[in-house]
């Protein structure tokens, strides 16, 4: 498997968003995060993010927010299956620690690999 993050591994058009926002099979979410996945046909997973400028003020802080996604995204790809994927940032994630935000997104990516099989299973 490759670990690169190109082009065809990301949702790029308004209709991939809004297929996964409306017809969501797995959601998962803690007190910075909230991950829409739904299993697509693709053979890879794509990742879709939606960083506000309401939640993140600052750019820098949306910009080091999505850094840590993709490579996080990049590094975990292998696990989660034929999934589009949209993360959403809530307030308060950009006062987070580098390490915290990659512990975070570690933990987040496991439990929608776990409820991917969860779902798979029924």
């Amino acid at each position: 498997m490759s670990f690169a993050f190109s082009r065809d591994k990301r949702l790029c058009s308004a209709a991939d968003f809004k297929q996964v926002f409306d017809q969501a099979d797995i959601k998962v979410s803690c007190r910075h995060l909230l991950i829409l996945a739904k299993v697509s046909h693709h053979d890879h997973p794509r990742l879709g993010l939606v960083i506000a400028k309401k939640n993140i003020r600052k750019a820098t802080g949306r910009n080091r927010v999505k850094r840590h996604i993709r490579e996080t995204f990049r590094l975990k790809q292998d696990e989660l299956g034929h999934l589009d994927i949209v993360v959403l940032a809530r307030r308060g994630l950009d006062e987070l620690e580098n390490y915290d935000i990659n512990k975070l997104l570690s933990r987040q990516w496991h439990k929608l690999a776990r409820r991917l099989g969860e779902w798979q299973q029924s």
